[in-house]
Formats: structure tokens, C-alpha cells, sequence
């Protein structure tokens, strides 16, 4: 039940749902702001804020008017939104729009908009000529002058949505606190076997739904294992696609299971699947997404190189604590120490290929892209141990038989085998 609740709560995200939370809470706060004013019928009309008086003429007036602008902005808005995709998915990239559509900006300018429309033609509707709310008045002013601000803000940031160096250093930052996160869930500790994954396994689990791995409650299966005296070999991790009947988990036992529907269903609300994949907690999508833009910068039609070489400095920026701290396959334990869960991740090599084999394929015969894959794997070789060094190596030498493989000048062939000797050296 309640990993449905997450699931569900996990889908409502967008230009639509948050926006429309944030316009009903400012709805709900008209009302308590007019029960406020029915409560303190005469206020303002003496002292310091005897200027926020106001009659009925005025205050139909200014909640009128705050009524119309609001909504006629908030229109503008979805359409400077609309402006912002339609330039974004053909110049960067069309999976950045799941970015834009989760920005906090964009939902917070289209909820503030359409709360200060619905807070105001409230206030308005209930506004006599025996009961003028000049408390809710001076609220919806106050509104209003937010609303400014934030359209201010908001035009800002999407001029900003728009550039690619800015959207690259986002999605970087957003896979390096990924993969931070990662090392971090890395327990030191070697956990006990009490399962004999090479025998047969006690039962096999299978996907209840087509989707992605969108999230795994790890913390309940360790728990769940731990109560049942069960071992989970998950087959498959974040961002993998499954379709319904294939197989997403081993269980194994010691003993024979009392309940094979009940661990079936347990491992199914585990595993939680979506529609599309998410750059959140999804190593290698925002990788693959950084690829993809580099990819097509590269391409005939965009032939921006300079894009590409961006790509490979934030990938590279990204892949620094991996390849500083090493990453391995996840198994994890309880507080007794036995292994209960073995999740399946992207290891240090996993990651070092997905991100440069394409990038090196692109750029075959591409000096001044060769140059700065070189460059990149350069910096991290001088940062890592003996095993990610000679991760990276190959790389370098599969960079070198890549070059050979073109018709370069001999000029520029020495020039990439002195920068190998350099990093090597």
C-alpha cells in the first residue's frame, strides 16, 4: 500500500498537477483570510495602516484588476513555457523537456499566477457594500507585487533554460550528487553468505508491468529478507527497461518458502516502475543524456564542436569520485551482517565506457575532439588508483587506434601521440 502511495505521488510532478496544488492552497487561504476580515470588521481604519483602508468601489476595483492580470500572465507564461521546449528539443536535446517540465520555477510561477487569480476573484466575489475584506485587499496587493517579482525571476530563468552550457552543468551536478550518492550507499563491510546462490533458487520473480526501473526500496527488501531468512538477487537495476513476465528477482532460502504469493508481491511493490526514465537517481540516463547532446552538436547538421567538448568536460568532472573511490556492484546486509540483497549497478568500468565508447566513435578523425577525450581521460588517469588506471588506458590506446584508422596529417598524428606520451609518462 504504501509503496503504491509512493508511486502514485512519484507520477504527480509536471505543469499541471504542482501548479494546481499550489492554486488550490492559495484558494483555500481566500477563505480564511475573508473569515479573518468578517472577524475584524474595522480594522485598519485607525493607526499606523489606516492608509490600507480602502472602499468598496476601490477594492472591487484593484481585486478586478489583479483578477484579469493574473490570469492574462499566466497564459504568458505556459506560452514563454511551450517557446522554451519547442527551442530546447531542437537545439539540445528532447529529453531535457522532462527538466523543464519538473522545473521548480516553472511550477511555482504557474501555481503562484493562477493561486493570485483565484485568491482575488474570491475576495472580489464576496466584496459589498456592507462588507468590504480590506485585510484580504491588502493581501491580494501583496500578491500582486510577488507576482511581479517572480515573472521577473522566471523570464530570467528561462533565457537561462535555453543554454546549453547551463543546462550541461545542471545535468552534471545532478549525476555527480547521483553518483556521490552511490559510493555514499557503499557499505565497507564484507557481509556473510548464509545463501548458496549456485544452487537452485527458491523462487523467481517476475515483473507485474512494462516500465522502467524507476525505484527500488532496498531498505524494505533487506527488512523483508531479514524477517523471512531470504536472500534477493535482483536482475535487473535503475533505469532498466523490463516488460510484464520477465524475470526482475532470485529469491533464495534456506528453508521452504511459507507464502510464494506474498514474497512475489512484496519484491513486484518493490520495484517500482515507470513510463518514461528519469534523470534523477538514474546514473547512466543523465549520462546518456549528456552523450546524446554531444552527439548531436557532432552531427552534420549542427556541427557545433565546441558543444561537444562541453559535454566531455562536465561528463569528466562527473566521473571524478568514481574513478578517486572506486564503484562496485552493491551487496547489502543487515544489522547482523548477512548479505540480503545484491542490487546490480553500474561499476567504475560500466560507467567509463558508457560515457567515452561513443564519444570516441564520434570523434574519429575530429582533432580538436580527439584532443579533449584525451584531455579528459588525461585528468582522470592522473586521479585514480592501479585498476582505474587501467580502465582509462585502454581508452587511451583505443583513442590512438582510432586516429590511426583515419587519414590524418603527420603533423597532427604527432601531435595526439606526444599528448598519450604526456599522460602516460
Amino acid at each position: 500500500m504504501i509503496s503504491a502511495l509512493r508511486k502514485r505521488l512519484k507520477q504527480l510532478r509536471g505543469l499541471s498537477t504542482v501548479p494546481g496544488l499550489i492554486a488550490l492552497t492559495f484558494w483555500f487561504f481566500a477563505f480564511v483570510w475573508l473569515g479573518v476580515d468578517r472577524y475584524f470588521p474595522n480594522a485598519f481604519e485607525t493607526g499606523w495602516f489606516s492608509f490600507l483602508a480602502v472602499n468598496e468601489t476601490t477594492a472591487a476595483r484593484v481585486l478586478g484588476t489583479v483578477a484579469s492580470a493574473s490570469i492574462t500572465t499566466l497564459g504568458l507564461v505556459y506560452s514563454i513555457v511551450l517557446v522554451v521546449f519547442t527551442t530546447a528539443a531542437g537545439n539540445i536535446g528532447p529529453r531535457l523537456l522532462q527538466r523543464f517540465t519538473s522545473d521548480r520555477v516553472n511550477q511555482f510561477t504557474a501555481g503562484l499566477f493562477g493561486g493570485t487569480f483565484l485568491f482575488s476573484l474570491t475576495v472580489l466575489y464576496q466584496t459589498t457594500a456592507d462588507f468590504v475584506p480590506k485585510i484580504s485587499v491588502t493581501i491580494t496587493m501583496l500578491l500582486a507585487v510577488l507576482a511581479v517579482l517572480q515573472l521577473i525571476y522566471f523570464v530570467r530563468t528561462a533565457s537561462i533554460s535555453v543554454t546549453v552550457d547551463e543546462e550541461l552543468a545542471a545535468i552534471s551536478s545532478q549525476l555527480g550528487r547521483d553518483i556521490d550518492a552511490l559510493i555514499a550507499s557503499e557499505d565497507p563491510k564484507e557481509f556473510q553468505s548464509k545463501h548458496d546462490t549456485d544452487q537452485d533458487v527458491a523462487l523467481r520473480i517476475c515483473a507485474d508491468g512494462s516500465g522502467y526501473i524507476d525505484e527500488i526500496d532496498s531498505k524494505g527488501l533487506i527488512a523483508f529478507a531479514q524477517k523471512h531468512d531470504l536472500y534477493f538477487q535482483l536482475c535487473h537495476g535503475f533505469g532498466d527497461f523490463v516488460i510484464k513476465g520477465s524475470k526482475i528477482a532470485n529469491v533464495y532460502a534456506k528453508d521452504n518458502l511459507s507464502s510464494d504469493d506474498e514474497v512475489t508481491q512484496y519484491v513486484q511493490a518493490a520495484v517500482m516502475l515507470s513510463e518514461s526514465r528519469s534523470p534523477v537517481s538514474d546514473v547512466d540516463f543523465s549520462i546518456r543524456l549528456m552523450i546524446e547532446i554531444a552527439l548531436r552538436a557532432l552531427s552534420p547538421g549542427i556541427n557545433d564542436t565546441f558543444t561537444a567538448i562541453t559535454c566531455i568536460d562536465r561528463i569528466s568532472s562527473a566521473l571524478r569520485n568514481p574513478v578517486c573511490h572506486g564503484l562496485r556492484e552493491h551487496i547489502r546486509g543487515d544489522g547482523d551482517g548477512i548479505a540480503r540483497l545484491h542490487l546490480p549497478g553500474m561499476t567504475l568500468r560500466d560507467l567509463i565506457n558508457t560515457a567515452f565508447h561513443p564519444l570516441r566513435r564520434a570523434a574519429a578523425g575530429n582533432v580538436l575532439m580527439t584532443k579533449h577525450i584525451l584531455d579528459a581521460l588525461g585528468r582522470l588517469y592522473h586521479l585514480g588508483d592501479d585498476d582505474a588506471r587501467d580502465i582509462l588506458k585502454t581508452h587511451i590506446d583505443l583513442m590512438i587506434e582510432s586516429a590511426k584508422q583515419k587519414t590524418l596529417l603527420d603533423a597532427d598524428m604527432d601531435f595526439i601521440l606526444k599528448q598519450r606520451d604526456e599522460i602516460l609518462a
